[in-house]
Formats: C-alpha cells, sequence, structure tokens
C-alpha cells in the first residue's frame, strides 16, 4: 500500500466536542484549515460504526498550514464553541484532544490550565494520546453543505468522487460558511475562487446570513 507523504509545513489536530456536525464546519472555515473530516477516536473497538461505537469518541480531524496557523489558534476555537465543563450524558459524546506529539500535549495541558484559572468549574476534557482514527460514515461528512443541493451539485462537478470531495479544501470551506461560520472579509476574499455560479454564490451568502442569526 502506498503512503502519502503529508508535506512538513502541514501539521492534524483531532477533537471531540460532541456531535461532529458542528465542529467540522468550524474548523472548515478557518484560514490556514486545509481539510476537515468526521470521524471516531479514543476506542479500542476495531471497526466503530455510527450504530455501533462502543467506547470510541465522535471526532473532527483538522489538517491545518503551520505557517498560517498555530495549534494554539485552533485550540481557541476548541474551548469556545464548546462547553468544556459539561460532563458528557455518553462517552461518545465527551470532550477530548488527542495529541500528536510532545508539543500538542504541552499546548493542551497550558490550555487547560489556563481555562481552569479563568473560572470555577472542573474542566472535562480528556487529553488523550492519538492513536488511531476512523473516518465516519459518508453521510456525515460535511453534513451542513449537504443540506444545500444547489451548492452541494455545484461543488459535486470539480469534486465528483467521495475521496478529492472530502479532502478538498474549496469543500471544507463552503461547509463551514453555511453554518454560519466565518467573517464576511474572508468570504469575500475567497468566494471567487470556489467556482461557483452567481446563482449558488447568492445561496451561500444567504445560508451564511440565516446562520449567523439563528
Amino acid at each position: 500500500m502506498a503512503t502519502i507523504q503529508t508535506p512538513p509545513t502541514l501539521e492534524t489536530a483531532t477533537f471531540s466536542m460532541g456531535c461532529f456536525w458542528k465542529p467540522e464546519a468550524l474548523f472548515g472555515a478557518v484560514p490556514g484549515v486545509v481539510s476537515t473530516s468526521a470521524g471516531y477516536a479514543g476506542g479500542t473497538s476495531p471497526a466503530p460504526t455510527y450504530w455501533h461505537l462502543k467506547d470510541h469518541l465522535e471526532t473532527v480531524q483538522v489538517t491545518f498550514e503551520a505557517t498560517q496557523l498555530s495549534f494554539e489558534e485552533l485550540l481557541a476555537l476548541f474551548f469556545i464553541h464548546h462547553s468544556a465543563t459539561r460532563i458528557a450524558p455518553k462517552r461518545q459524546y465527551a470532550s477530548a484532544v488527542f495529541y500528536h506529539s510532545p508539543v500538542q500535549q504541552n499546548a493542551i495541558e497550558k490550555a487547560i490550565q489556563a481555562e481552569e484559572a479563568r473560572q470555577p468549574e472542573k474542566i472535562q476534557t480528556l487529553v488523550l494520546p492519538f492513536t488511531q482514527y476512523h473516518l465516519a460514515e459518508e453521510r456525515h461528512q460535511k453534513w451542513n453543505l449537504k443540506r444545500v443541493p444547489p451548492l452541494l451539485q455545484e461543488l459535486q462537478v470539480y469534486y465528483p468522487d467521495e475521496l478529492t470531495f472530502n479532502a478538498a479544501t474549496t469543500v471544507a470551506r463552503v461547509n463551514g460558511f453555511v453554518a454560519g461560520f466565518g467573517t464576511e472579509a474572508h468570504i469575500t476574499a475567497e468566494l471567487e475562487c470556489f467556482g461557483l455560479s452567481g446563482v449558488a454564490q447568492d445561496v451561500l451568502w444567504q445560508k451564511w446570513k440565516q446562520a449567523r442569526l439563528a
């Protein structure tokens, strides 16, 4: 089996923040993020599925350009956009960060210390070594985008198979924007590069504005 070599400036971050649909959209809209996916991690079951997760957690994996975006910045978004003090009703929805290196482990521990100093409640976030990541079923990938057929159909012309679709930076961005993430300036700067028709661009703006008001 051929090994895909990751460029040295690309790094991986792995987070669990409850249901993985929203976090995948959150990180996908961030400048410097190259790709996102939804999956399962943190357990021992060899072949988890959505209906048979066993001891795994719903997880989002993020590939990012380390020269444009730091792991610490992603950690800040992690703590801002979910409750790290909440005890999850099920293990699959637990808060966790999986470290890929001692450098990431140190950054996570420092971030947790800062959060605990900022608030009285105990941080429930699990800090776990990354071991294995299982990609979730196709229906869970880019969940928000798949609810907007005009955008989905146009992007599938450029990325006709699941592998290229889910790995595309453009797809990650649009999935994040239709969920209400990103800024107006960021969308304006990138939109013309997406290859979308004028109608599809209007739909994207409409969905972004609606999600921001929700």
